[in-house]
């Protein structure tokens, strides 16, 4: 009997090594409606994995609830969601934590994008949510924060391990006193001072109380302003900051890593407004290299093509970023990844923010007719038909970055 169990959590112990991904790190936030300059509240994922650089956008149909989500390319079974909102306007996104120490993880393969998956097919709401957590067989092979919103003003995190829980609301003022709520890779009821992505906690906390202290917080400035920034809370320094960056730097504690494959901002819906205005912004790829554009759930899989899975798997937005990627970080021998231009970087924000702020301000006025007048085909259809019209050419693009012509 005794070699048996020593067995079965050996054969455990070796799935678990096989099918674990290589670590992951993640900045993020869930600020309420009360923080953003529109009042409605946003649910941001800066992703950062080392198991791929392919994600697009697609929907799918869970166990009560459609939904529209992110999810790796090449998981061909889409076994996990990485970001993404339900029809009802229940809307997930997670990062990594690495100071909660589950015994499970010693032995099983994390769990949090099948969780996040199972989550959009069958919760309406956070309430839902927090009960669908408290049901889950434990041990729960989790070690992870996730930043929830719904259609109904709530807002949180849950910071989930093995067999517990604590929840951050966003809506209480002891907790989040400006409304907003910031997570990278450690979790605040975990062990102190273990973990990770405490500079980039900083940095994201520092740029985003200056953009609550002015009222800019949106998704347009989360593209720009966070996902984009190179600025270093250790050093107070920004690598973008004067006329002409310097050409190499240093891959180390940005909000931008050499690991980002994406980011995503789900802006919810008012009160009062339909909740099939809850609109998902995504940048693919590495997002210092690419650009926004958006989707709803209540389109169904009618998405705009550039993000969704297209050739062999790979939206266009995301091809164009890693091809631009892989020009900013060009040294692949010994430590080479770690150093990056920072010259390209600038020169592809400057030559891809055109395109951005406009599918963004075409997102925002469908959006707006959507909340106003209900949801109608047409208002997405017609929204997909200008991103395909005006998308950039992925040749040009890498002409007048890396060329400069």
């Amino acid at each position: 009997m005794i070699t048996k169990i020593i067995l079965r959590f050996a054969i455990l112990f070796f799935i678990g090594i096989m099918t674990c991904p290589m670590a992951k790190a993640c900045t993020s936030a869930v600020i309420s409606g009360r923080a953003t300059r529109s009042g409605r509240p946003l649910l941001w994922k800066h992703r950062d994995t080392g198991s791929t650089e392919w994600n697009h956008i697609e929907h799918l149909k869970g166990k009560r609830f459609a939904y529209t989500g992110l999810v790796n390319s090449d998981d061909k079974t889409r076994k996990e969601v990485w970001a993404g909102a339900n029809e009802r306007g229940f809307a997930i996104m997670n990062t990594a934590s690495y100071n909660m120490k589950p015994d499970s993880l010693k032995y099983l393969p994390e769990r949090e994008g099948e969780i996040m998956k199972q989550a959009l097919g069958e919760c309406a709401n956070v309430t839902e949510f927090e009960e669908f957590l408290k049901k889950m067989p434990q041990p729960r092979a989790l070690e992870t924060n996730f930043g929830v919103i719904d259609a109904e003003g709530n807002a949180a995190y849950f910071e989930v391990w093995d067999y517990g829980y604590t929840k951050y609301d966003v809506n209480d003022s002891i907790q989040a006193p400006n409304g907003y709520i910031i997570r990278s890779n450690y979790s605040f009821s975990g062990v102190q001072d273990d973990g990770k992505g405490y500079i980039r906690y900083q940095n994201a906390e520092y740029l985003i109380h200056r953009a609550y202290a002015t009222g800019e917080l949106s998704a347009e400035w989360i593209f720009s302003s966070a996902s984009r920034s190179f600025f270093n809370a250790m050093l107070g320094e920004d690598l973008l900051s004067g006329i002409t960056p310097k050409k190499w730097a240093v891959d180390q504690d940005y909000i931008p890593r050499y690991s980002s494959s994406a980011s995503i901002v789900i802006e919810g819906v008012a009160s009062g407004e339909s909740v099939d205005a809850t609109t998902i912004y995504s940048v693919l790829g590495y997002p210092p290299c690419s650009y926004a554009v958006a989707a709803w759930v209540k389109a169904g899989s009618d998405i705009a093509g550039v993000i969704a899975g297209q050739e062999k798997g790979r939206s266009s937005a995301n091809r164009l970023s890693v091809t631009l990627k892989h020009n900013v970080f060009p040294i692949k021998r010994g430590n080479g990844k770690h150093y990056m231009r920072i010259d390209l970087i600038a020169r592809s924000i400057a030559a891809l923010r055109p395109y951005e702020q406009k599918f963004i301000r075409a997102a925002g006025a469908t959006r707006d007719r959507i909340a106003k007048e209900g949801f109608k085909k047409e208002f997405v259809s017609e929204y997909n038909q200008y991103i395909a019209s005006s998308v950039p050419n992925i040749e040009e693009i890498v002409n007048k970055v890396i060329v400069g012509k």
